[in-house]
C-alpha cells in the first residue's frame, strides 16, 4: 500500500502545472477547455482517494490505481504544457 501523500502528490503537482496553463490562455472559453476538465478532475480524483482510503483502509489496489492515475494526469499536464501556443496567439 502506497502511503497517501505519494499518492495525492501528483495530483497537486499536475493541478499547479494545468491551472497555470489555464491562466495563460484564451480567457474566452474558459468553461469549454480542456485544461478546466483536468483541473476539476484532479481535485475529484484527490477527493475521492481520500474518501475512498477513509471508507477502506485495507484497500490495497486502489492506492496503486490512483498513483499510476496520478502520474499518467501529471504527465498529461506536462505534454500540455509542452504543446501550448506560442504567446503570440494567447
Amino acid at each position: 500500500m502506497i502511503p497517501s501523500f505519494f499518492v495525492i502528490l501528483p495530483f497537486l503537482v499536475a493541478f499547479v502545472v494545468i491551472i497555470w496553463q489555464y491562466h495563460q490562455i484564451d480567457p474566452r472559453r474558459r468553461i469549454l477547455n480542456l485544461r478546466f476538465a483536468l483541473m476539476v478532475g484532479a481535485v475529484v480524483a484527490i477527493f475521492y482517494y481520500i474518501f475512498h482510503s477513509f471508507y477502506y483502509p485495507d484497500d490495497r489496489h486502489t492506492s496503486w490505481l490512483f498513483e499510476a492515475l496520478g502520474l499518467l494526469w501529471l504527465v498529461w499536464g506536462w505534454w500540455l504544457l509542452r504543446r501550448m501556443p506560442p504567446r503570440e496567439m494567447y
